[in-house]
């Protein structure tokens, strides 16, 4: 028989010496528990929450698990590299983005010019029609879970120019100054029409205002009260006039618009206008 070799005994933890078998075994069962404790997470994404158990590793593991994918531009809180939280929540933030186009009017500009011999008008005359122009706006959106965060302009062209509508005058001077028109202030108002004939003016119509002014095109009647007598105006889709007559009918905001001829009056009608006094 051999004789018996005495080995060395492995080292025990110092938080482990002095204890008996029994507490020895109940140590090693509580470090075992603590290490290998299931993992309650939970994820929330896309408006709804998902609980899972036993999740281990990391955020990235624990996302796959319920099945959850990513976007390229998707947010994900903790990192996808970070160990999965113990009893904590996972939260995944939806970024997406999108591109479109917004169409923009561009107004048209009022020019004044001075009457020539060849366009002499008597009173203030549209004589080239404006129009609006058209701008069509490229932008890229953000959206975060579905709404939208952040618009950025990304380009721009123009569809269609405006184009200026001309006034032609004796006297722009009293019209403002050329360039674009400015108004002091505007009021909608309903806006009728009239001749310098009797058909409008009745029998005893002799073609001339209450303050003595040929009647015709750009001879505007007002009621005095919400548009004073001498004032310049200005009507789309008529053009520059004179508030110089008043009427029985013309109460309020109501103005009656003169036209040099019967036919004109009538093509023109009634209709709801925004009145601007010229400066």
């Amino acid at each position: 028989m051999g004789t018996p070799t005495n080995r060395p005994s492995r080292p025990q933890s110092p938080a482990l010496r002095g204890t008996s078998p029994l507490g020895l075994c109940l140590a090693l069962s509580f470090v075992s528990t603590v290490v290998f404790a299931a993992s309650n997470a939970r994820v929330i994404v896309d408006g709804r929450t998902i609980a899972l158990k036993d999740a281990t590793g990391t955020v990235r593991d624990t996302l796959s698990s319920a099945g959850v994918s990513l976007g390229q531009d998707d947010q994900v809180s903790p990192p996808l590299d970070a160990a999965s939280p113990r009893d904590g929540a996972i939260r995944v933030t939806r970024v997406s983005y999108t591109e479109g186009t917004l169409d923009v009017k561009l107004p048209y500009r009022t020019i004044v010019r001075s009457a020539t011999r060849r366009l002499n008008p008597y009173h203030p005359t549209v004589t080239q029609d404006g129009r609006n122009g058209l701008k069509r706006v490229i932008y890229r959106v953000k959206l975060v879970d579905g709404r939208e965060v952040e618009r950025t302009t990304t380009g721009q062209e123009i569809v269609r120019p405006a184009v200026d509508q001309i006034v032609t005058s004796r006297r722009p001077y009293l019209l403002g100054s050329r360039g674009a028109y400015a108004g002091r202030h505007t009021k909608r108002v309903i806006a009728t029409a009239y001749d310098p004939g009797p058909g409008s003016c009745g029998k005893y119509a002799d073609g001339r205002t209450c303050n003595g002014k040929r009647a015709g095109y750009g001879i505007i009647a007002v009621d005095p009260r919400i548009v004073p007598l001498g004032a310049k105006l200005y009507v789309p889709g008529y053009g520059y006039g004179i508030a110089a007559d008043v009427g029985g009918a013309i109460k309020g905001n109501h103005v009656d618009l003169g036209f040099n001829s019967r036919s004109g009056a009538r093509r023109w009608g009634k209709k709801w206008v925004i009145l601007s006094v010229v400066e």
